[in-house]
């Protein structure tokens, strides 16, 4: 094992957020979501795998709870039976344990893209027997690392951080934002080697690639469709915090910052699954209007989206040089994607993939064994039937918390509602090119949120004035910072 440069930082943020509590932790934990291209820690020994450092901060995020004895219970509390948390966590459960017994059983029955890397960074460009490897192991531990951000998260939210984790994510979508700016100046000034210090993983890293001209942003991720995602998953919840009037403002300004970025990224996943994500914020509006008197917010996203939009587009089809570059640019990243040489691999990928879940009779290969690309065919292929099911169990429990009327803090209603929009979107757009099962630290905390907020019917006053009929010793107020709410 190596500490990179970048790794001795976050070791000292680590030990920081132990000391200050849950307000550093947090905001440390959303920034280092954004450092996709990044590795804290080098393991040659398992593969060349790399340790990002949200992943390593959420080490120091469980034991800053741990050390909070009312952090503590609530963490626990948030995978309670029949929660969504009870779920992610039998999801992840078993996962972890296929990842050692089904490899081994099913050793030579099929033929797998596997998901292990070799030393030098790379995954294999050729099918081989189904076996065991070391992605079995890292899978596992990233899957663990999951459901521990996704606990402590949720435990948070229930004990009144709902707000300010909220306005760290608003944070963390406009620090997304600036990062796509320095990527696209520092590529037209030949200057990309700046960012060297936070694209230090061991992955193959797509940075200088155009498209029709267009330069495909990645930000601080290794390609352009890791950032469409997370810039879609963020302009989600943004979106839906505006239109509740919910840090209206901030959350107004990352929107506008955001929503451009995603449409110039040129990536096909953020482009198909940002239509998805468009249709349910309109039946969303739709639903709005329709069972409550009209608020501003709401008409006026109906009319961009229904009218000055489509507008816009007419316009543009008048101007024939401009209209040719976006035709070219969707034509390729759209209608040519599945007949060019990445569209044709993929296409491989998902097809060994749910062939291996046919032939391991639904079973699955094991987490981490198979590479797909879509997460669909990567849940059915790593963990099979039964582990398909158990996470399409946590998905309904988290919709159906949304769609329950809540008689406690409208605000904190919204934020949840924000928080299952901002997880849907990170589903949809692994749906599409998702490698693995691993949705990722940024879907574990936007998830955690929102089971924490749409969990209960307790206010956040209410949970503060039962934190304060509890003894010294189990709220422990020397180690816990009282988070602040709003009276509204």
């Amino acid at each position: 094992m190596s500490i990179e440069p970048i790794g001795f930082i976050v070791l000292l943020l680590g030990l920081l957020s132990m000391v200050n509590g849950a307000r550093f932790a947090i905001t440390t934990l959303c920034l280092s979501t954004l450092l996709g291209a990044a590795a804290a820690l080098q393991l040659p020994a398992l593969g060349g795998s790399s340790i990002q450092p949200s992943h390593l901060l959420v080490l120091f995020l469980v034991v800053a709870a741990l050390l909070r004895p009312a952090q503590t219970q609530a963490t626990l509390a948030s995978m309670a039976y029949p929660g969504p948390g009870f779920w992610f966590a039998a999801y992840v459960l078993f996962s972890v344990a296929s990842s050692f017994f089904l490899p081994r059983i099913f050793a030579g029955a099929t033929l797998v893209y596997s998901s292990a890397r070799d030393a030098t960074g790379m995954m294999s460009t050729v099918a081989a027997p189904l076996s065991p490897g070391s992605s079995n192991l890292s899978q596992s531990v990233y899957l663990l690392g999951d459901l521990a951000c996704f606990a402590v998260v949720s435990g948070l939210a229930r004990l009144g951080y709902a707000r300010f984790i909220a306005l760290q994510l608003i944070v963390a979508s406009i620090a997304c934002f600036t990062l796509a700016l320095i990527d696209i100046g520092t590529f037209l000034t030949d200057q990309s080697y700046l960012l060297d210090v936070i694209r230090n993983a061991n992955y193959t890293m797509h940075t200088a690639e155009t498209i029709s001209g267009f330069k495909r942003i990645v930000g601080p991720f290794p390609e352009a469709s890791t950032y469409g995602a997370v810039a879609l998953a963020y302009f989600s919840f943004t979106l839906l915090l505006w239109l509740e009037r919910v840090q209206s403002r901030m959350a107004g300004l990352a929107t506008l910052f955001i929503g451009p970025t995603i449409v110039l990224c040129t990536s096909t996943t953020a482009y198909i699954a940002g239509i998805f994500v468009v249709c349910m914020f309109v039946l969303f509006c739709l639903k709005r209007l329709i069972s409550s008197p009209a608020k501003t917010p709401h008409v006026t996203f109906l009319v961009i989206t229904l009218f000055l939009i489509p507008c816009a587009i007419v316009a543009l089809s008048l101007v024939p040089d401009a209209w040719n570059s976006i035709a070219g640019l969707m034509s390729t990243t759209l209608s040519d994607k599945l007949q060019s040489q990445s569209g044709e691999e993929r296409t491989a990928w998902n097809t060994l993939a749910l062939i291996a879940f046919v032939d391991t009779a639904t079973f699955g290969a094991g987490l981490g064994t198979v590479r797909a690309s879509s997460f669909i065919a990567a849940l059915l292929s790593n963990v099979g039937l039964t582990g398909t099911l158990l996470f399409a169990a946590f998905l309904y429990s988290l919709a159906r918390a949304s769609g329950r009327h809540m008689s406690g803090d409208r605000e904190t209603h919204a934020i949840g509602n924000a928080a299952v929009m901002a997880s849907i979107a990170q589903v949809a757009s692994a749906a599409i090119s998702g490698s693995g099962t691993d949705l990722g630290l940024l879907f574990s905390t936007t998830a955690g949120l929102a089971a924490g907020c749409l969990a209960t019917n307790t206010s956040p006053r209410r949970a503060t004035r039962s934190l304060t009929n509890r003894t010294p010793l189990e709220t422990s107020t020397s180690l816990m910072r009282a988070p602040m709410f709003s009276t509204r």
